[in-house]
């Protein structure tokens, strides 16, 4: 595998861009409607524009327990940083094993739970742990706790320059405000917005992220088929994606006189589609994953933003002749992405196989760096 060092410059800090530029669009929000049928096979080099294998080294410190254990993934100056269950490991663009921030405890310079994370410029990490803020220097020692009470829980968050930062709160109170804007440092809170009006029957305790794109801070999760644009006091619709009309209708997951079990059904048994768990963009196309209660309403589907035209993958067809559809991505920013191919997989086709020398099904998945076109 050929390092990839030379494609950081375009990457500039994956999952944290300090020195933000607000841009806001006309003619938003945009409607895409996306079929389930037929699915279609993108080849890998028409739907990604440049791309790259990483092996990631297999050590006992080093070892994934499953994809769904992930939290976030982030590249820095070569790095691929993964944070997963209470630790986030680090390998160089090899693939190689170099260290694991693993700190998980009730002490000083501990976090009591590892959620999103983000890297800055001179390589000091900023992670989530419930309502906390904890940063942390290159070489992993305590730089700065920040505890923002009342807030909950804190799925994720995105800079906006060096100490301002972007925070989404789980919508678990009603009359609590879903975005904040504060200051990682001193705790300020600079403005808040989109007042939850009536809290969901259930939450979905999932993994949300931000992503940039071209100058906007874009916001995409669970129990929401619309991408948002999150600025310094305010969000827009961006766009609405709906999977072959089976979007929820408006106030379906707060609904009066219905149980948490109530509603779960009635998604199941409907047929709703109104996940967007993963998603980016470029300028020409959106790829995102979609999810229903009922694993033939999963997938992740494609836009060609300039006809307007929705597909569902099937499958993407890679080098060697290898067919594989991820069931999740990560996103990046600006239309970068991380697929990680369980080895599993990958043995089923030998000649594919070849290209990882050493690889058995006890291996760290290998992991998939792609922009789309």
């Amino acid at each position: 595998m050929i390092g990839f060092s030379f494609i950081i410059l375009s990457l500039v800090l994956s999952g944290c861009q300090s020195g933000y530029a607000e841009k806001i669009p006309t003619n938003l929000p945009i409607d895409y409607f996306v079929p389930l049928s037929p699915q279609v096979e993108m080849n890998v080099g028409d739907l990604f524009e440049e791309y790259y294998y990483i092996p990631l080294e297999t050590r006992e410190e080093s070892l994934l327990d499953g994809i769904e254990s992930i939290r976030n993934i982030a590249i820095h100056k070569g790095e691929i940083y993964v944070a997963v269950n209470s630790q986030i490991i680090v390998w160089d663009n090899q693939g190689r094993y170099k260290r694991s921030l693993s700190k998980r405890g009730q002490g000083a310079d501990e976090y009591q739970s590892l959620g999103d994370f983000q890297i800055w410029p001179d390589g000091g990490i900023t992670l989530v742990s419930g309502e906390e803020l904890i940063t942390y220097s290159s070489s992993f020692n305590l730089v700065h706790r920040q505890r923002f009470a009342g807030f909950g829980y804190i799925e994720t968050f995105a800079a906006l320059d060096d100490s301002l930062v972007i925070v989404k709160k789980m919508p678990a109170v009603q009359g609590m405000t879903r975005y904040s804007v504060v200051n990682r440092f001193s705790g300020d809170i600079i403005s808040e917005y989109d007042t939850i009006k009536k809290v969901n029957k259930y939450i979905s305790a999932f993994a949300n992220s931000f992503q940039h794109f071209d100058g906007h801070i874009i916001s995409h999760g669970y129990q929401g088929n619309e991408i948002l644009e999150c600025m310094r006091d305010s969000s827009r619709v961006r766009y609405r994606l709906n999977i072959d009309n089976r979007v929820p209708p408006p106030g379906f997951w707060a609904q009066d006189g219905k149980s948490y079990t109530d509603i779960l059904l009635e998604e199941s048994l409907k047929g709703y589609i109104g996940h967007i768990p993963d998603y980016i963009e470029s300028p020409e196309r959106i790829l995102f994953s979609f999810k229903g209660k009922k694993e033939e309403l999963e997938g992740i589907g494609l836009i060609d933003k300039k006809d307007g035209r929705g597909r569902v993958l099937g499958n993407i067809l890679f080098d060697d002749d290898f067919r594989w559809l991820p069931k999740q991505f990560f996103t990046l920013d600006d239309g970068w992405c991380v697929m990680l191919i369980d080895p599993y997989e990958i043995l089923k086709k030998e000649t594919f196989a070849q290209r990882f020398p050493g690889l058995d099904e006890e291996s760290n998945p290998v992991l998939f760096l792609a922009k789309m076109k």
